[in-house]
């Protein structure tokens, strides 16, 4: 069942990675708090939409050498304020992702105490909303590379405020290229006169992009997602998979130890234009969460960052409060250190000009529970914590916790047994749940730590990837017990019994097989013969998982093979139809610990012959089964 998240304050600290800051607008929009009679309602209501118009400056209004002032927060949660003039208006040579040539941009110059405090345009001050006369104008997206950190861009308030025109519906991620912005007349910057400038995602697209020495580039802040819980081993794992969205997560900066800040008062209520906030990504033991400035609100509805987090469209993520501890000047850039403090509510646009959010709902998101144990060193964990519905940050999570977990309870690397235990709850788009518990036992003679992770993280891509239905995991347990003892056992060589075997007869077949450095022993089967053959050879063939061969592919050396309905089946079998039935075929699938038996016609293409209605035949042992031994067999005439 997916959980409902509690007002549980984790010990979490957050901040962005000296680099520069990110772009993301915001204005207050104007509305009537009380009802008047129905004669005047119209009137009223055509007045405050007005005055909510006003309040926004269009760009076509702002003018090279415009002064004003922007709003942001670096210490605590009180909102200060800086200058601001406008030194231009770009345009750029982007297509969006609705194809039409779009996009503009605005460079200012800032200044005042609170960008001295700052050390400039810090990283977390993307979103801070610019006003000029009172009205917004836009949300601080970026900041000068290496070189003058009071030199930045904001992204118009009205291309963001187009994000609440996107549907709340699935969408997939655009992939962010650099932006070529064009001067609309040309501007001096660094002791020079330019044309053009870049805005690139991150440092590899300068080297790919077509920039030429001495353009000026501005850096769009890769918004880091600060980490609690994973060492720095682990943490370059999940970075592995974000890397690909222009993010980057970082650990906690050593010797802090800063815990969550409860607020005073309803904050919901009190977030206004300049107010910082996070976007919270996994909750509990394990934590990652990034700091951005909110933009513009009007109502329940928010806008910050001005520029994407991780540009996947429309997300559920969750939205905090957040106390700014301090901002500390960089070379490269400026940056901010924070704490989420409460929840605020959900984040459900990730857009090319920013995110949106709606303040006072929550996201529903994953309860993960892992328990490991060692059974040689006695030794054991648990972890619990939430991680959004996001297929690829909740595959990348459970990876990488995964890992560490085993790795730190086992303390060791190498071969292993591990028996798994995994209780998956799924819901479809429509919200229908589904249930599944699987057993297996696993070894690995190198790496047996590797094996459990493809295992977990193969059955969670095929379940988010699945073409039958679309499906995301609403609660996850994961039970390991590892050993480094070899429980193994290779199958030797099999007799058939029987003086003969006839159409509709039993098969008597004796398997000898041998425990890892123990003595041989039989295992005996009685395989039904059906009754609707005729009189041709069949060959048995008896094997463990690993020793399979279907369709010329044989699944790995103690893997289980959990797959979404398609493989491992014969062109005359007929593929699961529906996502329930796909996997409860997997649930009911063979295991590594089963000795299988099967048998096949000889003819022009191979045909599997029924036993008891089934493909194979099962006996289950307590050892992961290796190697695969067959025989003839002629059928005798009745």
């Amino acid at each position: 069942m997916a959980s409902s998240l509690r007002e549980t304050e984790f010990p979490v600290i957050f901040a962005i990675r000296p680099v520069f800051a990110t772009r993301s607008a915001f204005a207050v929009r104007s509305s009537f708090a009380n009802r008047l009679a129905s004669v005047l309602f119209a009137v009223l209501f055509l007045s405050v939409q007005v005055d909510a118009n006003d309040a926004i400056m269009p760009l076509k209004d702002v003018k090279v050498g415009m002064k004003g002032f922007g709003k942001t927060v670096i210490h605590g949660r009180d909102i200060e304020t800086f200058n601001v003039e406008v030194m231009g208006v770009l345009s750029n040579n982007k297509l969006n992702e609705n194809i039409l040539i779009s996009g503009q941009s605005i460079l200012v110059k800032v200044s005042g105490q609170v960008i001295q405090d700052a050390g400039g345009i810090a990283a977390g001050m993307s979103g801070s909303p610019v006003y000029i006369n009172g009205k917004i104008i836009g949300g601080l997206s970026s900041g000068w590379v290496m070189t003058d950190h009071t030199v930045g861009l904001v992204t118009p308030i009205e291309e963001m405020l187009d994000i609440w025109d996107y549907p709340l519906t699935s969408s997939r991620p655009v992939d962010e290229k650099p932006v070529l912005w064009t001067c609309s007349a040309p501007l001096r910057l660094g002791g020079k006169i330019v044309n053009r400038l870049w805005e690139v995602s991150d440092d590899e697209d300068v080297s790919r992009s077509g920039i030429l020495p001495g353009e000026p580039v501005f850096l769009h802040a890769a918004t880091p997602v600060f980490i609690q819980g994973l060492s720095d081993k682990f943490l370059g794992i999940l970075n592995s998979h974000f890397k690909n969205r222009h993010l980057q997560a970082v650990p906690i900066p050593p010797g802090m130890n800063l815990s969550a800040v409860s607020s005073k008062g309803n904050a919901s209520e009190t977030l206004e234009p300049g107010s910082a906030i996070g976007v919270q990504l996994a909750r509990g033991d394990i934590n990652l969460t990034t700091l951005g400035t909110l933009t513009y609100r009007d109502g329940k509805r928010i806008l910050a960052f001005a520029h994407p987090f991780l540009k996947k469209g429309n997300v559920s993520f969750l939205m905090t409060g957040t106390h700014i501890y301090h901002s500390f000047s960089s070379v490269q850039m400026p940056f901010k250190i924070g704490a989420p403090t409460e929840m605020l509510g959900v984040i459900t646009q990730d857009r090319e000009k920013g995110i949106s959010g709606e303040v006072g709902r929550f996201p529903t998101m994953v309860p993960v529970q892992l328990e490991i144990s060692d059974k040689d060193i006695k030794r054991s964990r648990s972890i619990n914590y939430q991680v959004v519905r996001d297929p690829a940050v909740f595959i990348s999570v459970i990876e990488s916790t995964l890992q560490q977990a085993i790795e730190e309870v086992i303390d060791r690397d190498g071969e292993g047994t591990a028996q798994m235990v995994i209780a998956l709850e799924c819901a479809n788009s429509a919200g229908k749940q589904y249930q599944f518990r699987r057993e297996n036992l696993f070894h690995s003679k190198s790496d047996i730590v590797g094996s459990l992770i493809e295992e977990t993280t193969g059955l969670l891509g095929n379940i988010m990837d699945s073409d039958l239905e679309e499906v995301s995991p609403t609660r996850l347990m994961l039970k390991l017990e590892v050993e480094k003892q070899r429980r193994t056992m290779n199958i030797e060589k099999v007799e058939v019994k029987n003086h003969s075997i006839t159409p509709g007869g039993i098969l008597e077949a004796w398997v000898t097989i041998r425990p890892y450095r123990e003595k041989s022993l039989v295992r005996k089967a009685k395989l039904p013969i059906p009754h609707d053959i005729g009189k041709e050879n069949l060959t048995l063939s008896v094997f463990g998982l690993s020793g399979r061969v279907e369709d010329s592919e044989a699944t790995g050396d103690g893997k289980d093979g959990a797959k979404s309905g398609k493989e491992n089946r014969s062109s005359d079998e007929k593929s699961p139809e529906t996502f329930d039935a796909a996997m409860s075929e997997w649930v009911n699938s063979p295991k590594n610990s089963d000795l299988l038996f099967q048998l096949t016609a000889e003819g022009e293409e191979v045909k599997k012959i029924k036993l008891n209605n089934r493909d194979l035949e099962i006996q289950p042992t307590n050892l992961v089964v290796q190697g695969r031994v067959e025989t003839t067999i002629s059928l005798s005439e009745e």
